[in-house]
């Protein structure tokens, strides 16, 4: 058994023991949040065609030669061209067609002045200046050249990708189907929610921690019924929820105590054990199995250290599943404004709180660091490594945190 192992090697063991699920094909508004699973090349040119960016008058260039504010030049205004309802004319010399934003340019004309720049009658317009050739034209495939690629395979689908997608006829898309995740929590302690809260009993708080940070790592959570201490019933349930899910995740039961069963369910359960104990505080007691093609992953019971473990070893887990390359949280430099005067023998993972103001990172620790204070996590988005030994820190020092979701804090 691989036991006390260290954190790179514990993460390097998950991550190789994953891979991306299965493409799916879905409706375009149902890919929102998921991986493009296919490289997207446009079938067409955009904009198909030679378009006006702007309200005005299309005209021909060179008959604007000899124009200016003092001898404007007179067009005859001879059609209408709207977005969609082009014009069938042909220009000749001196003549102008009324043109709208996103109307196709008419034939014989290489130039749009827009109309603040004009004097016109529904008949007439004067031109007040010379103008190039080409101006205020937005050319056919200026934005997308026909057969190129617009987006890659293994980028987010969010909405500027939608639009994307929408803007080359891509209405079905292969994307990496999305992990589904069950949890169980046990122990005889915890009561659920909606239940009468007895004593000696603690709310089950954890379940739906896990759950939210499955939801946001871009996972599809499954909260399991919950398990008292009991291995039959721990080892039926794991057993049940490994017919369909993509992991299961556990908290509690992962220690050394009396009745901590999840390790011993684990065995029973699994093809590979991988490992059980990580050097670090908090979340030691974490463990990992694999049965068939699925990650076994246990938690330990106290709020923070979940939390904690779920951020380092499972999110990257369940990115690699969804498709993503990058899988691992974004470093930065930032300022601490708190003092930390604990030094530890051992790995610490300190929760934080990051900010951005005034081109730089700021970095405030909660007063309590026990992995058992559900409360400290409040406002949480970042992490402080501290490798054993190394401290203390104290206010102004320049340190690196991990960014728990980079894109609310980059700037």
């Amino acid at each position: 058994m691989n036991k006390d192992i260290e954190i790179k090697s514990a993460l390097e063991m998950l991550i190789t023991e994953v891979e991306p699920l299965s493409p799916v094909s879905l409706n375009l508004m149902d890919t929102l949040g998921y991986v493009l699973a296919e490289d997207i090349f446009s079938p067409l040119n955009i904009p198909p065609f030679d378009r006006s960016p702007l309200d005005g008058f299309a005209i021909r260039a060179c008959d604007t030669v000899k124009a200016t504010k003092d001898e404007p030049v007179t067009f005859k205004i001879i059609d209408f061209a709207a977005a969609g309802k082009p014009s069938k004319m042909v220009l000749g010399p001196y003549q102008a067609i009324r043109i709208m934003t996103g109307a196709k340019i008419p034939n014989g004309a290489d130039l749009v002045v827009p109309f603040e720049e004009t004097e016109f009658t529904e008949e007439w317009v004067k031109v007040f200046k010379t103008y190039n050739s080409n101006s205020n034209i937005s050319f056919m495939g200026e934005d997308i050249k026909e057969g190129q690629k617009v987006l890659t395979k293994g980028e987010v689908i969010n909405p500027p990708e939608i639009g994307i997608l929408a803007s080359v006829g891509k209405n079905k898309v292969l994307v990496y189907d999305r992990p589904k995740i069950a949890i169980l929590t046990t122990g005889d302690e915890l009561v659920d929610i909606d239940k009468p809260l007895e004593e000696g009993k603690i709310l089950n708080s954890n379940s739906y921690t896990i759950a939210a940070l499955v939801k946001r790592s871009g996972g599809v959570p499954y909260i399991l019924p919950h398990c008292p201490d009991n291995l039959e019933k721990i080892t039926n349930e794991i057993t049940s929820a490994l017919q369909w899910a993509d992991i299961l995740i556990t908290t509690g039961g992962v220690s050394v105590g009396d009745k901590d069963y999840v390790m011993e369910s684990f065995k029973k359960v699994c093809d590979k054990f991988l490992f059980w104990k990580v050097k670090m505080k908090p979340g030691t007691p974490l463990t990992a199995a694999k049965y068939r093609n699925k990650l076994m992953i246990g938690l330990s019971g106290n709020p923070a250290a979940a939390f904690i473990t779920f951020e380092i070893f499972v999110k990257p887990v369940i990115k690699k599943l969804r498709g993503l390359e990058k899988v691992y949280p974004l470093q930065v430099e930032s300022t601490l404004l708190s003092n930390f005067t604990k030094v530890r023998k051992q790995n610490r993972y300190v929760r934080a709180i990051t900010y951005y103001d005034g081109g730089k990172f700021y970095t405030k620790l909660p007063d309590s660091h026990s992995s058992g204070v559900i409360s400290s996590l409040a406002k949480v988005n970042s992490l402080l490594f501290i490798p054993a030994g190394m401290g203390p820190f104290t206010k102004g020092q320049k340190i690196t945190v991990e960014l728990l979701e980079s894109e609310d804090l980059l700037p």
